[in-house]
């Protein structure tokens, strides 16, 4: 309702603020596009670099590839990871794995530096791993946004945000409207 409302206010709204808006409205986009460009290289020149969990203001983000967690956690997730002093049995942390993995599950046991995590949808409980492993626990989950991410780091979605960015740069603010011209010799006085 509120954004009907508010485009029935553009429509109303003259042509020059209409522009003005278009124009802020380009680069704002530009800015988002601007800004998935870059947490993208920095998140492939950092895990290339061997950072298995690039973290941006003590924040980290992986995607969900399996349904070990579901239906809490549901496979193509984003989840959103931050560090904490210390974990508790029923905490969902990250991983690193004996082969360099990253492991999102849930914390069944801590006892002398050892952890116990396990799959909700599993049967069995993991391997144990050393405390060290714990790379952070899970503090957000946004369903359906990893596969959007992973689709955007692909090939074809870099080349879709660098098209979008550069058609923001090059027609900022252009309605495709044409603007008719009036000449003053035409009217019969």
């Amino acid at each position: 309702w509120f954004f009907w409302r508010w485009l029935a206010a553009g429509a109303r709204m003259p042509v020059s603020r209409r522009k003005t808006a278009g124009k802020w409205l380009a680069y704002a986009g530009l800015g988002l596009c601007a800004a998935c460009l870059a947490l993208f290289v920095y998140t492939a020149v950092a895990r290339a670099a061997g950072n298995p969990l690039p973290r941006i203001f003590g924040w980290g983000q992986a995607v969900v590839v399996s349904g070990s967690m579901e239906p809490e956690i549901p496979v193509g997730a984003l989840v959103l990871i931050r560090e904490q002093a210390s974990y508790h049995p029923g905490d969902v942390v990250t991983y690193l794995d004996g082969n360099g993995n990253l492991v999102t599950h849930r914390l069944v046991s801590l006892s002398d530096g050892t952890a116990v995590t396990k799959g909700d949808a599993n049967n069995a409980e993991d391997f144990p791993i050393q405390t060290e492993q714990i790379l952070g626990r899970v503090r957000l989950v946004l369903p359906g946004v990893g596969a959007l991410i992973r689709w955007l780091q692909s090939p074809v979605g870099i080349c879709l945000i660098v098209l979008l960015s550069g058609m923001l740069i090059f027609f900022p603010g252009r309605s495709g409207r044409k603007v008719e011209k009036h000449d003053d010799k035409d009217k019969a006085i």
